[in-house]
């Protein structure tokens, strides 16, 4: 490196522009001056702290990481202080300077020994939310861990699952990466893992795949109910043990539901319906056997409405509309059960018209669900709902519903969806199309 490219020069340089001794220089920025007099007169200078550059930089006016690059260069001339270069990376997640992450990948490629920090940073990063710098980091991992069977390696392929989940372009790579390397967690963290790869199969409508994990899930949580190693500090979980433990079931009924094979279908119901068996549960662990008390009465309400139970049909209303989360798959139930048994709920619809307008998916962007699953699920609504009213006659109105499944089908690169789309289509297009 040519002396006039070091860091130590350009501040030589500024202070003898400006005429700033290094006692101004202390005082200003809050640095020792020892500190500051082995870093711009030693030779060889004293590396500054990430901190310490960041002051000096401030002081000089000059935008927030401006030597980073040439900090990294010198860093790594010097040998590599991992710990130095852990505060970097760091450092240029919380201002958002990828660039410099990658350059220092890159001159990491060559010393494998730094794996375990590089991890235990993207961890860092991933749990303080700053997941486009984490990603780098554990992109990293997956390319340079030699182990296949590293725990390390398996909850980086997670994280980039998990991050990338809702991106079309990136998930379904994400997702056939991570399946290889599942069994390789921790049961803590595969409980998870295992959930969204449900929810990621079940947004596409593969039910194939989609009960092969559901079928992992459900040996799992026996399993762990059983030894009771849920019970144990170590054990830590985003959410209470019995969330998972309701999910197992859940996703279970949500399939015999998509069969429409009723009797499975209230007998895994049942499992979720009360969890207070349980027992010393704390109040986290109280509150989901709650909610899941709450959504088996609404699934049981669901199943009898679709099978053309009308009389039920108030008391499922009057259960959305104090529960908002529930409204978008409760209109998707109450129209194909209209459209199924060939009768009409205009009197009921007309309670949720703010959610039936066309572009109204904004309306369900708040709530429980992943954002792929909610595409689906507002395709299926605008699906049903053009059917329903192409029944009508309502011609306009079912083209502007069909034209939103469209773009939802596109937007999920879900071809059966955009092949059910043309088929309604096809099946209304001369009444349709002539008005």
């Amino acid at each position: 490196m040519n002396y006039r490219e070091t860091i130590q020069h350009h501040i030589q340089q500024f202070l003898a522009d400006r005429q700033i001794n290094l006692g101004e220089l202390s005082t200003a920025t809050g640095i020792n001056r020892g500190s500051l007099s082995a870093a711009i007169n030693g030779n060889p200078p004293k590396m500054l702290s990430v901190t310490m550059l960041d002051a000096i930089t401030h002081y000089m006016g000059l935008p927030e990481g401006h030597y980073y690059p040439l900090y990294i260069e010198e860093s790594f001339q010097e040998g590599g202080h991992w710990r130095r270069i852990k505060m970097l990376l760091i450092r240029c997640a919380e201002i958002g300077r990828l660039e410099d992450i990658r350059l220092i990948l890159e001159h990491a490629a060559d010393d494998l020994k730094q794996i375990p920090l590089i991890f235990e940073t993207a961890e860092e990063l991933y749990q303080n939310e700053q997941k486009e710098a984490a990603a780098l980091l554990y992109g990293y991992v997956v390319e340079s861990e030699r182990s296949n069977q590293s725990e390390r390696l398996a909850i980086s392929y997670y994280r980039l699952f998990q991050m990338h989940s809702s991106n079309p372009r990136k998930n379904v790579e994400a997702a056939m990466q991570f399946i290889p390397h599942r069994q390789k967690l921790p049961d803590h963290i595969l409980l998870d893992g295992l959930i969204l790869l449900c929810h990621f199969f079940g947004a596409r409508e593969d039910m194939d795949s989609f009960i092969k994990y559901v079928d992992e899930l459900f040996e799992m949580v026996h399993r762990i109910a059983a030894n009771e190693s849920w019970r144990q500090e170590s054990f830590v979980t985003n959410r209470h043990f019995v969330y998972y433990y309701g999910q197992a079931y859940l996703l279970k009924s949500h399939y015999y539901e998509y069969q429409t094979m009723y009797d499975e279908f209230r007998t895994y119901t049942q499992g979720y319906a009360d969890l207070s068996w349980f027992g010393r549960l704390s109040e986290a662990g109280e509150r989901e056997v709650e909610q899941f008390k709450f959504i088996a009465k609404a699934n049981f309400l669901s199943v009898e409405v679709r099978l053309g139970n009308q009389s039920v049909i108030p008391e499922y209303v009057e259960l959305l509309q104090n529960n908002e989360d529930e409204i978008l798959d409760g209109l998707i139930t109450l129209i194909i059960s209209a459209n199924t048994h060939e009768y009409y709920i205009d009197e009921y619809l007309r309670e949720f018209d703010e959610y039936l307008e066309p572009a109204a998916d904004y309306l369900f962007q708040v709530g429980t669900y992943k954002e792929e699953f909610k595409v689906l699920r507002y395709y299926t609504l605008n699906r049903e709902y053009a059917h329903y009213c192409f029944r009508k006659k309502e011609y306009n109105k079912g083209l502007d519903c069909l034209m939103q499944c469209f773009q939802s089908a596109v937007h999920l690169d879900n071809k059966d969806g955009i092949q059910e789309s043309m088929k309604l289509l096809e099946q209304y297009r001369s009444e349709a199309l002539g008005k």
